[in-house]
């Protein structure tokens, strides 16, 4: 199943979500020029289509398009993810992740865990209680939200502290935005290698995954060409392989991974797993270079009648 279009969500069809305001941060910049630049490019190799937030329609070149039974590949800033995948399903496209799928990329620890950390799945109020065995299994602690860009700390303290005869749970850094019901992950802490020939303070790539199968890889915070060493790219490709047989694990993420330093050893290790919707590019035409490559390479093999 090859991707025919890459379609992309915006607030009308005169405007645009990536569109540079005064108070954007270097972080929001990046996203914003990645996704125009992706855009920009699909236009070109006539790939694009637009999903219009007003109209709840979806438009190739500036015409209105019936997508039935096109496989589309989505593109949504987090907050619009889920009325572009529920629109597309509405419209009887194929997307090549669902919101359901969404759903189990968001929670992907249930599924599978690193190779090398421990990693749990479970809840702030489950933590606070069982806070020392915690302190006793794992020799620091980073802890993340599953809700994507909420909490995200290496934990230099977490226990009960007396204050004023009251006893009470204290993390530092302090986690202010974070209820005792909320899904967390906790996971045995790594050191970032150096790499000082991109002059990075990490070694982390970006990998995207469709149809169980390795579109393209990337350093990541990096938007030009960089060579992949062989065994990353190696350790990508067995981690696909595994995922494919998990049972009901979509079979188009994005996988997270680095060369980081585990118990005092270098290792290749699953850093996380996001939705390919929403994902953030680093060096951007790759994608629809692929997909292109790929859709040419799919004619050559069409039986002539």
């Amino acid at each position: 199943m090859e991707i025919e279009y890459l379609c992309f969500t915006v607030p009308s069809l005169d405007s645009s979500d990536d569109i540079i305001t005064e108070g954007d941060d270097e972080n929001t910049i990046w996203i914003k020029t990645k996704d125009k630049e992706l855009r920009e490019k699909a236009e070109k190799n006539k790939i694009c289509i637009i999903f219009d937030r007003i109209t709840k329609k979806f438009y190739k070149e500036g015409e209105e398009f019936d997508i039935q039974n096109k496989v589309i590949f989505p593109r949504s800033h987090i907050q619009y993810e889920e009325e572009l995948l529920t629109n597309i399903e509405k419209c009887g496209g194929i997307s090549i992740q669902t919101m359901e799928e969404h759903e189990k990329i968001i929670f992907w620890p249930n599924f599978i865990k690193p190779v090398y950390r421990k990693m749990v799945v479970t809840t702030y109020g489950e933590f606070i209680e069982h806070a020392e065995n915690y302190r006793e299994n794992f020799k620091g602690i980073f802890i993340k939200t599953a809700i994507k860009s909420n909490i995200c700390h290496v934990l230099k303290y977490f226990g009960t502290l007396d204050i004023d005869g009251q006893k009470l749970f204290f993390t530092k850094p302090p986690l202010f935005r974070i209820m005792e019901d909320d899904m967390i992950f906790l996971s045995e802490t790594f050191e970032n290698i150096e790499d000082k020939e991109n002059d990075m303070n990490c070694r982390e790539y970006r990998v995207f995954v469709i149809n169980n199968n390795l579109l393209s890889i990337s350093r990541s915070y990096v938007d030009y060409e960089t060579k992949v060493p062989d065994e990353v790219i190696a350790f990508a490709e067995k981690q696909i392989k595994k995922v494919s047989e998990i049972l009901d694990f979509p079979n188009s993420y994005v996988l997270d991974i680095g060369q980081v330093m585990v118990d005092e050893k270098e290792v290749i290790d699953i850093i996380e797993f996001n939705p390919i919707c929403s994902s953030g590019l680093e060096v951007s035409n790759k994608l629809v270079e692929e997909i292109v490559k790929r859709k040419d390479k799919a004619k050559q093999f069409v039986k002539k009648l």
